[in-house]
């Protein structure tokens, strides 16, 4: 057993839809790929795009960000009457989402799902991305307000003993003990220096969960959260 196969089990063991979904994910021709084809379960349908790593990336960019990366992605979606699409990045700690109408959906909007699907006790968010979760927070969780950065976000989330982070670059930040929450992990691990990690396989896996909880649609969740503009990132 390689060390794909085993990391690929470890993950499976979080993933645990409610109802049956189709999943549509894009690799970027990037590292997840070879991972993601060793987590089919019965309850859930998806697709692989893009799975090959290839470093001349004839999908599209390594940054699923940039303008126009998405777009296969949409229209698989939507040609599937997919749940849910999922693009990483090229070396897969960052993830983005779409809804099953293909809009893309804001890294705020994905954290509320978070919170909702993990039940932190303390959040940290960059400057640019706690808006959205301010505005509709509730007593369950604190929130803290950090740079832009992930030496700032991990630095935040050990002073405070927070145990989810969020960028809007789409890193989400997951400390040990709030993955124990799902799996029992031995203590040992957080002598590794795993204690804050970002990890764009198990955001995705813990997204597909909450979308399976939900009684409505993706699109539906987003639409009923309050709206507001957002400027996107300005250089």
């Amino acid at each position: 057993m390689n060390h794909i196969t085993i990391y690929a089990n470890f993950l499976k063991r979080f993933l645990n839809p409610k109802r049956k979904l189709k999943v549509v994910f894009d690799c970027s021709n990037g590292t997840t790929g070879m991972i993601l084809k060793r987590l089919k379960i019965k309850d859930l349908r998806f697709k692989i795009i893009n799975d090959e790593p290839d470093g001349n990336f004839p999908g599209h960019g390594p940054n699923p960000w940039a303008k126009g990366a998405m777009s296969q992605l949409q229209k698989e979606i939507l040609r599937r009457k997919a749940d849910l699409g999922i693009i990483f990045d090229a070396d897969g700690d960052r993830v983005f989402f779409v809804d099953n109408l293909g809009h893309v959906v804001e890294p705020d909007v994905i954290a509320r799902l978070l919170i909702w699907q993990l039940q932190p006790k303390k959040v940290v968010f960059d400057i640019r991305a706690g808006w959205l979760v301010k505005k509709i927070q509730d007593l369950r969780f604190k929130i803290y307000e950090s740079r832009v950065g992930h030496f700032y976000i991990k630095k935040l989330m050990r002073k405070t003993g927070a145990d989810l982070g969020v960028e809007k670059s789409g890193h989400y930040y997951f400390a040990l003990r709030l993955v124990r929450q799902s799996f029992s992990i031995g203590e040992s691990l957080d002598k590794g220096g795993l204690s804050y990690f970002d990890a764009g396989i198990l955001t995705a896996i813990e997204i597909i969960n909450a979308v399976s909880k939900l009684p409505y649609s993706l699109a539906y969740f987003s639409d009923l959260l309050p709206q507001y503009y957002r400027s996107g990132e300005i250089n």
